[in-house]
């Protein structure tokens, strides 16, 4: 045993392991590795068994392989482009290795009569059977050792091959104790994290790769993915915490929001009512608010928010609202100048405003005059300026990230409340896992008025038959959202606006419907809308571009092409475009005959039920749990180990270890969010 002191792992930069230069170093920073630790945190996201060894001739097109054989012939060549070919044999047959990109030294390493261990995918070349860049090794050993390699995510510059080797060292490392790993959890029963670690990284031959993977019985990936939950629920409950520390502007006049309600065409549902006491009482703690409200598509979350402003500008305080796309932004100043009437001078801010309507705009948000502001990313941009921002509503707000809510909360005063919105139910399942430091309001109920949306599956061989029926409807005064998921046509099978418009034009009017997309101008989309809103036109063709923002009370059908290709929540969000008026609504899945398994199921949960909150739950099951809270700049999901499907019956014990940790000092919770979610912690900071 070492009698020096171990080094922690996180406090030894990664080049620091042997064969890891500053050039690797700068592509590993792209990875997010920084330190040694980062290094074995930085966990395979799949694996290649390599535990069988084929034979060349039972190699078929397309197959993960493993073989051994002799070097028969290397050449170079330049046409059509640079390359190394290898033509490698053994008793039975021969495959070519080919390589576009390669060390010079490389073509001294296969030389003719070297037996090489080759593992990669099959696939038919010119020539017969191929595979391209492959993983190879040099036979020094005539027996074959079976083993199961992990597969790392990768940047330029960095190859699984180099990955491993600097893994492996730091591995070894750790078992001669020249470092170590720090287990910041309390005493339990659980697998040892360094065990666990590296486990995960070099799985024995005779374990089955898929415990090993999101959903696995692994006890080191159960351990490994409890750590990483902790790390989550600690990030959360210690901004909360924080939070209570700092001091906030106290909003308690509700004269305004008073004169508001009275004056609604509708009544607020009981939801509606307690959700907006819940947000009052935030906003009147002294404390800033970060709160969530979900609610289904149509629920009424937008006149909550909008309450809420209400007692902010009443004491002359200015609120920002967040919106996605501009036809939502649009859509939210319309409801909110409805709302507040001309006492409430109020601003919509985009990208597309002529550069003195702009200036004047600013002009006014600078000096305090506007006292609501609504756009898009417009909003946060450097040249906006604001007098006293202390509200911040963000509508569908996984939209945005952590960087685009910094950018907003430095144009504020010290600590503004902030509102999440979003129309994407959260499942219970994921509200206990993920969200359990962040104060959650929900609107469940939809208004009285609402009616169930009537959905129905249609084959896309059944297509006359829609038409013929959309042709009744119009003519019965129903208007129709028709959705498709590209805009040109396509050689693929999925239906294009362009495909779509070619098959209305046999059986409508030209003046029957209309075209809108993203890339259009902005004027452009607006006087499409506003000859569907004013029945004008009866048909809109569009991407998914109407999935947020769009009101028209008489659109009762929605038909959505290539069902099959959307998720739930999107289905449930396009879905929700109709139902808004007094009329029976319809929404018509057209798909492919052959669908997969997971399709079949998809649309089954779609077509039988309209609550958000239970398509939420199926979706969770059915996709994984995405980045429902907008805290990924990547676009991967939450989690890499923990799952919150399968992981269930260890979340009452990271509730306990997360309790025990809260009471550590607070540099101890920082270094646990560190490992895990870096982006989080600047969360405190928002």
């Amino acid at each position: 045993m070492s009698s020096s002191p171990k080094i922690d792992a996180s406090s030894l930069l990664v080049t620091s392991i042997k064969g890891v230069g500053e050039k690797m170093g700068v592509a590993f920073l792209k990875l997010g590795i920084k330190n040694v630790e980062d290094l074995l945190f930085h966990f395979p996201s799949d694996y290649q068994d390599r535990t069988r060894l084929l034979k060349i001739a039972d190699l078929e097109p397309n197959q993960e392989f493993v073989i051994r054989g002799t070097v028969e012939k290397v050449s170079q060549t330049f046409v059509p482009r640079k390359m190394l070919i290898v033509k490698l044999s053994d008793s039975t047959g021969h495959i070519y290795l080919r390589f576009f990109y390669y060390f010079p030294g490389l073509r001294n390493l296969f030389r003719t009569g070297a037996v090489m261990e080759i593992a990669g995918t099959s696939r038919l070349g010119r020539y017969g059977l191929e595979t391209i860049h492959p993983d190879y090794e040099l036979c020094t050993d005539l027996e074959f050792f079976p083993k199961i390699l992990p597969k790392y995510r990768l940047t330029r510059g960095i190859t699984n091959q180099r990955l491993r080797n600097a893994i492996a060292q730091a591995i070894q490392m750790m078992n001669n104790e020249k470092i170590e790993v720090m287990d910041y959890f309390p005493k339990n029963n659980l697998v040892n994290l360094s065990d666990s670690i590296q486990r995960i990284h070099t799985p024995l031959p005779d374990d089955d790769i898929n415990d090993y993977l999101v959903g696995g019985r692994s006890p080191h990936r159960k351990r490994i993915g409890l750590e990483e939950i902790v790390a989550n629920k600690i990030s959360y409950l210690s901004i909360k915490h924080q939070n209570k520390n700092k001091p906030a502007d106290i909003f308690s006049d509700e004269l305004l929001a008073n004169q508001i309600i009275k004056s609604l065409p509708f009544k607020l549902t009981q939801d509606q009512k307690l959700t907006y006491q819940e947000i009052k009482d935030d906003i009147s703690s002294g404390s800033p608010m970060l709160r969530l409200l979900q609610g289904d598509v149509g629920s009424g979350k937008t006149i909550v928010a909008a309450l809420i402003a209400a007692s902010v500008v009443a004491e002359g305080k200015q609120v920002a609202i967040l919106a996605p796309t501009t036809i939502l932004a649009k859509q939210h100043y319309k409801n909110f100048v409805d709302w507040f009437g001309s006492d409430i001078e109020i601003e919509l801010l985009t990208s597309k405003i002529p550069a003195k309507e702009r200036r004047e705009k600013l002009n006014g948000i600078a000096n305090g005059s506007v006292k609501i502001v609504i756009g898009t990313h417009a909003v946060f941009q450097k040249d906006v300026v604001y007098e006293s921002l202390s509200l911040v509503v963000y509508d569908e707000q996984h939209r945005f990230g952590v960087t685009q809510r910094l950018k907003l909360k430095e144009k504020a005063g010290d600590y503004p409340h902030q509102l999440l919105l979003s129309a994407t139910p959260i499942p219970r399942t994921m509200a206990m896992s993920v969200l359990s430091g962040l104060d959650v309001s929900t609107i469940k109920s939809l208004p009285p008025n609402r009616k169930p949306i009537v959905t129905t599956l249609l084959s896309n061989k059944r297509r006359e038959a829609l038409i013929n029926r959309i042709k009744k409807a119009i003519e019965s005064g129903s208007q129709v959202y028709w959705v498709c998921p590209i805009i040109e046509e396509s050689d693929s099978s999925l239906i294009g606006i362009e495909d779509l418009e070619k098959v209305l034009k046999n059986d409508f009017d030209n003046n029957q419907y209309d075209i809108l997309h993203g890339k259009m101008p902005d004027k452009v989309k607006n006087q499409i809308l506003e000859n569907f809103k004013n029945k004008s036109t009866k048909i809109l063709l569009a991407t998914t571009v109407i999935e947020v923002g769009i009101d028209v009370p008489d659109a009762n059908i929605m038909v959505i092409e290539n069902s099959e290709r959307f998720g739930l929540a999107q289905l449930h969000q396009l879905r929700g475009r109709v139902g808004r008026g007094d009329k029976e609504s319809y929404c018509i899945l057209m798909h492919e005959d052959n669908l997969s398994e997971l399709s079949e199921k998809r649309l089954s949960v779609i077509s039988k039920s309209n609550d958000g909150f239970l398509i939420a739950e199926e979706d969770l099951k059915l996709r994984g749990p995405g980045d429902i809270l907008g805290l990924s700049q990547t676009g991967q999901p939450s989690f890499t180990f923990y799952d919150l499907i399968a992981d269930e019956e260890i979340q009452s014990e990271a509730n306990r270890i997360t309790d025990e940790i809260m009471e550590l000092p607070i540099e101890q919770q920082r270094k646990i969010i560190e490992r895990w979610f870096p982006a989080h912690l600047e969360l405190s900071d928002i």
